[in-house]
């Protein structure tokens, strides 16, 4: 069946070569003031956002507004305002991005009272003379809230759950299709060739305004059906190093679905939650630049050095919402009394730079630091032993690009016994902007010890330790004591420990109480500095 025969003949009626996407369309990033080297595709840049609580709206609303927002930021600019729509959420990050848009970026925001003042107000006026009057029907909580969205972004409709169908109609929508009943392999099947294959939305159809609006900006496949062969055959038909944005069925362990996109040669970036990517990536920056770094310690006899990094730093949509805020991580108040390491995805230059810049101009530069690495295994979570080498290559090469805009020099890998694969390791470490690695098993990441080897004469450092609530040895006094009582050389391995702490059960008052009992001669650096240091200092 063609996709003119699928939409029932209503292909030309929505006007797919103005509304909605054409296959040109979809081969490079939308927005004319995307950067050149962006791997994602990018909203326009707003200069005006209607600003709406999530807490106003219902669940289909939510779905309603978030295709909505989609809508709006992929309209190219032809001069004058450039509208868009934000959804706040009080109380975590969301509020504060709202804020820095504002005042670093002088986009203004005016208040919104609903998702119905929003479809009347971009029914009327459109946005750059398109109105986006038409609708998806789709049913609440099965796969066609999926099949909507995906649809949405293909057509320049928003998407209606049934139970709002006759408000929609009373504010002037048209029903442009009824998906009810259909699945994520129908679209498949029907729609794939006018897709994008860089970069797939995967979401839970349960999941209300998250990542939709995204997908329907960018013209992406939203899916979802566990670890299933039809998800496996959707991961193999994407491009080489496509990246999935979202998450997939963890119930067995997240290494069920990453294996797959792995040998499939496709990254994933965990966000299922992540709200306003739309707009959020409506900023360009080329380059953003951390706070400067320590210069590494002198090889002083006697001493051992070490580096604290928290887990998990690949996660776009905690980075989003309340990593920020919380007291267990960035909203410490401890912070800035320790040195830190913290891992951030390189997706955020392209899908959020705004954020990634405040968390860099609001990082600690005194006597400690906070300093940024890229989470693992670089550019999205994959396990590079799984990942096809021609792939793997073209991987490490957009992450250094990205990481050099992001400022970031070295990276986190998560891998399955192979810390001594340096042919590996070469495949990162021949790229210059990458100055090293640091290796976590996946379970425990401490199998390591410390060991480190070495690629093009740069670095691979596995874990000494962790903190790790219930876990053998990874409690406060077990890693103190270890530190006290490590490796004192600064020209051996021995001489140097990462410690990864646990995202989700120690906080950054669980690394000071670490930090406060150490020996005099266990000196606390941050990351990067460790492993320019072993770099430096460490006998081949």
């Amino acid at each position: 069946m063609s996709r003119r025969q699928a939409l029932g003949g209503l292909a030309v009626a929505a006007g797919l070569g103005a509304a909605g996407w054409t296959a040109a369309d979809l081969a490079m990033p939308r927005a004319a003031s995307a950067a050149p080297t962006s791997l994602f595709p990018k909203g326009v840049r707003p200069t005006r956002l209607h600003v709406v609580a999530e807490s106003a709206l219902s669940q289909p609303e939510r779905i309603l507004v978030a295709t909505l927002q989609g809508q709006l930021a992929r309209r190219r600019p032809t001069g004058g305002e450039v509208p868009g729509i934000y959804v706040d959420v009080p109380g975590v990050g969301y509020e504060v991005w709202l804020a820095d848009l504002a005042d670093r970026y002088g986009i203004d925001l005016v208040e919104a009272d609903g998702a119905w003042d929003l479809v009347d107000l971009f029914r009327q006026n459109g946005a750059h003379g398109e109105p986006v009057d038409s609708f998806v029907v789709y049913r609440q909580n099965e796969a066609s809230a999926n099949v909507a969205t995906t649809l949405a972004g293909l057509t320049g409709a928003v998407a209606v759950e049934e139970t709002l169908e006759p408000v929609a109609l009373q504010h002037g929508l048209r029903r442009l299709l009824d998906v009810r009943g259909r699945d994520d392999r129908w679209v498949m099947e029907n729609y794939w060739d006018d897709l994008r294959h860089g970069v797939a939305i995967e979401q839970k159809p349960d999941f209300d305004n998250r990542l939709r609006d995204y997908a329907t900006m960018a013209g992406a496949f939203m899916f979802f059906d566990g670890n299933s062969d039809f998800r496996a055959e959707v991961v193999g038909a994407l491009d080489p190093d496509a990246a999935v944005v979202g998450w997939g069925d963890a119930a067995q362990g997240e290494n069920a679905f990453v294996s797959v996109s792995s040998r499939a040669g496709v990254r994933t970036i965990p966000a299922d939650h992540a709200r306003n990517l739309a707009p959020l990536s409506g900023i360009t920056l080329n380059r953003v630049r951390q706070r400067p770094a320590a210069h590494p310690p002198r090889p002083e006899a006697g001493t051992h050095h070490v580096a604290f990094l928290i887990t998990d730093g690949d996660n776009v949509q905690w980075m989003l919402g309340d990593f920020q805020s919380s007291a267990n991580w960035f909203g410490a108040p401890l912070r800035g009394s320790l040195d830190l390491g913290w891992g951030v995805s390189p997706a955020l230059i392209d899908l959020a730079p705004s954020v990634l810049r405040w968390y860099y101009d609001n990082a600690a530069h005194g006597a400690h630091r906070d300093r940024f690495v890229a989470g693992p295994s670089g550019g999205g979570y994959l396990y590079p032993s799984m990942y096809p080498r021609a792939e793997l290559d073209l991987h490490t090469e957009r992450l250094a690009d990205s990481m050099r805009r992001s400022d970031l020099g070295v990276a986190q890998i998560i891998d399955f016994d192979s810390l001594d694969d340096t042919d590996l390791w070469a495949t990162y470490l021949k790229r210059r902007q990458i100055e090293g690695l640091i290796y976590l098993e996946y379970s425990r990441y401490d199998a390591g010890r410390g060991r480190i080897v070495w690629a093009n004469d740069k670095p691979v450092i596995s874990a000494r330790t962790m903190l790790w609530e219930g876990l053998s040895g990874a409690d406060e006094a077990s890693v103190t004591a270890t530190l006290n009582d490590a490796g004192r050389d600064p020209s051996s391995a021995d001489g140097y420990s990462v410690v990864v702490w646990h995202a989700w059960s120690k906080t950054v008052a669980n690394v000071k109480a670490v930090v406060d009992n150490l020996a005099p001669h266990v000196k606390v650096v941050t990351p990067d500095v460790l492993v320019r240091a072993v770099a430096k200092n460490v006998t081949r």
